[in-house]
């Protein structure tokens, strides 16, 4: 049987259709976690073909002290994602989850507690294909809010609740 050469140009835009729905730019919904939703971002704007980092878990439990950190260095592709587009995603989640945004803390509207923490930053450098450099950086608590574990988790972490 002949491999007819149309075939493989067909495969391949079928291939290239199936991957780019993958990695769609997420928004967010409530109940939905700031770790998943920012690795949904990352892999929504990453540049170049292969990234190595893919395989480096990216979020990491603290059960003894309550939280989940995530943080991830990748090559942002500023055609795809900004970091004022990540930033307004983070607002977004926030404000679902009753909080608004103080620094890179989300705290609850209602009663100052730690929500969550986001911050996204580029280190100055760049990758081979020319994109830059960006890591984004999170923490969250791992059951709830009201943990003692989390808020004094998130107090070291640089948490400060706002005063009256």
């Amino acid at each position: 049987m002949k491999w007819h050469p149309w075939a493989t140009i067909v495969i391949a835009l079928l291939l290239s259709a199936c991957i780019s729905d993958l990695y769609r730019k997420p928004s967010p919904v409530l109940g939905e976690d700031i770790a998943n939703l920012s690795e949904a971002y990352v892999k929504a704007t990453r540049g170049g073909i292969l990234d190595f980092t893919a395989v480096i878990p990216g979020k990491v439990y603290h059960p003894k002290d309550g939280y989940i950190h995530y943080e991830r260095l990748w090559c942002l592709d500023e055609t795809k994602g900004s970091l004022d587009e990540y930033q307004q995603i983070v607002d977004q989640l926030c404000h679902l989850k009753g909080g608004a945004m103080v620094g890179t803390w989300c705290a609850a509207t209602s009663n100052a507690l730690p929500l969550f923490s986001a911050s996204i930053e580029q280190n100055g450098t760049v990758c081979t294909g020319g994109d830059p450099t960006t890591i984004v950086i999170t923490y969250e608590p791992i059951s709830s809010a009201t943990s003692t574990e989390w808020r004094l988790a998130a107090e070291a972490l640089g948490y400060r609740k706002a005063p009256k």
